[in-house]
């Protein structure tokens, strides 16, 4: 693995990317091939540059921005650290609703539908998918966050079905509290960030009756894209948020 490494790295030096970022993509691979397991110390500074063959200083802005996306953590007198996945760090990572009394609370959530079947045309964009029609299927699934009972957030969530194998009912409702959990515990794979987009939009039939709220009011709308290490989109996902009594909270500077 090593040696692979520094092949690797070896290769990179050729092309015009910072050097300290070819030793990040470098770390990310490992972090992407198991060698180091989230709530794991990884190697120290100095070991890692005699590793890659780099100076402190480059090791330390390839962990610094490893660490500003959250995927290290560094630990004062303890070293750094692969952040852990535990399903409450990403529910309150990822999830950005919020009482109006300022009270975060964990949702449930509730599975509503899973199938599979082709992508629309700019979802198979997203997803970098293959043109293959076998190869480039999809999950599409529903589901339903709720609060303190309330359904607060309904959503519609596609993922390649070539990275998730055998999904179905079963395993969504019994291997995680979340989808993100689900998608880490059974399959390996992290979501790392996500980009969004909100506006307001009228709530149609289907999302009206879930909320137990007339057609046609407004709610607000999030379109949403996962990714996992090497900026590998994952997931495209279209949410409506019932914002009575809720708001959407984001809070860049929090863990």
């Amino acid at each position: 693995m090593e040696n692979n490494n520094r092949d690797a790295l070896g290769n990179a030096l050729m092309e015009s990317e910072p050097l300290y970022r070819q030793v990040k993509n470098n770390m990310i691979r490992s972090l992407t091939e198991g060698e180091w397991m989230p709530g794991k110390m990884i190697p120290s500074e100095a070991k890692l540059a005699k590793r890659y063959g780099v100076g402190i200083s480059t090791i330390r802005a390839a962990i610094s921005e490893l660490a500003a996306a959250k995927v290290l953590v560094r630990k004062q007198g303890k070293g750094t650290f692969v952040s852990p996945h535990t399903e409450e760090r990403s529910l309150y990572r990822f999830f950005h609703v919020v009482k109006d009394d300022g009270v975060k609370e964990l949702p449930i959530s509730e599975l509503v539908s899973i199938k599979k079947g082709p992508p629309g045309n700019r979802v198979a964009e997203i997803l970098q998918l293959p043109r293959s029609p076998r190869e480039s299927e999809v999950f599409k699934i529903r589901n339903i966050l709720r609060v303190s009972g309330r359904p607060v957030v309904v959503s519609d969530v596609i993922i390649p079905a070539a990275l998730f194998g055998g999904l179905n009912a079963k395993i969504l409702r019994e291997s995680g509290a979340t989808l993100y959990a689900v998608y880490h515990s059974r399959y390996g794979i992290n979501i790392i960030r996500t980009a969004e987009q909100l506006r307001a939009v009228k709530a149609d039939q289907g999302v009206a009756e879930i909320f137990g709220i007339p057609a046609g009011d407004p709610v607000l709308e999030v379109q949403r894209i996962a990714y996992t290490f090497n900026n590998l989109p994952i997931e495209v996902r279209r949410s409506w948020v019932n914002t009575t009594d809720f708001h959407y909270l984001i809070d860049q500077g929090g863990e």
